[in-house]
């Protein structure tokens, strides 16, 4: 089962202010410090940072930023969304890229936050295969497990949350304060696919079940977070 921000159908602006109320979550509340701190000693210094399924920015831009380890910030995303960006050093791709089906670009790096649950395991094993075929590497981070606890916190997030947090979620728009206090679909909408996307997550011991056969090409790192956990999947270049 696919999360509604996956079909092809969903109004586009529903999906922007979904992926913008997630990246404003996660940034405001600081969810990828720990990945920040494992990242400074786990990279290669002075790349080019390929974000994939980008959404609206972030975390990747606070990412970016905040570790200062990266030369350049490259967003893309099967359903770019044209967000205004103040800074040079970042650059987002108006032209949809599908993880699934794009070319990999030899001995880059990329990042994936949060949406690698969005694909079936044979999926997932395909993206890493591409990846390394090409001599690249990436770093794949998930902020969702399937454990009754996290789904309290993304039911709490995605309705509480929501009602607290949108009128600061930017860009700011009456548009979206229509369809979140007057017509609130767009809390349904976030709900639904936080909750779908807690039950469709895994745990970091499943994620190692499912690249056992890579041995030390995919490692996978259980870091503790700000709220949350955080399972970073690293695939490392082929010598």
């Amino acid at each position: 089962m696919k999360e509604l921000e996956d079909h092809a159908g969903f109004p586009s602006f529903l999906r922007n202010y979904q992926t913008e109320f997630i990246g404003f979550v996660v940034s405001t509340f600081n969810m990828y410090d720990a990945f920040i701190l494992y990242l400074k000693t786990a990279v290669r210094p002075n790349l080019v940072m390929n974000d994939l399924c980008s959404g609206s920015g972030e975390p990747a831009i606070t990412i970016f930023k905040k570790s200062n380890y990266f030369t350049q910030l490259i967003l893309s995303d099967v359903y770019p969304n044209p967000i205004r960006i103040n800074d040079k050093r970042v650059f987002y791709e108006m032209k949809s890229k599908d993880v699934l089906t794009m070319e990999f670009e030899r001995e880059a790096c990329y990042t994936m936050f949060n949406s690698f649950h969005h694909f079936t395991n044979e999926q997932k094993r395909t993206i890493t295969n591409k990846i390394q075929s090409v001599g690249a590497e990436a770093f794949i981070v998930e902020i969702l497990e399937p454990t009754v606890f996290c789904f309290l916190k993304v039911l709490l997030a995605t309705t509480l949350g929501c009602i607290l947090l949108t009128p600061f979620v930017k860009p700011f728009s009456f548009k979206r304060l229509f369809f979140t206090y007057i017509f609130p679909v767009n809390i349904f909408t976030i709900m639904f696919d936080g909750l779908l996307s807690t039950v469709k997550s895994s745990t970091a011991e499943q994620y190692k079940k499912l690249f056992t056969e890579y041995n030390s090409l995919v490692e996978v790192v259980r870091l503790t977070g700000s709220l949350s956990p955080l399972t970073v999947i690293k695939i490392r270049q082929p010598k």
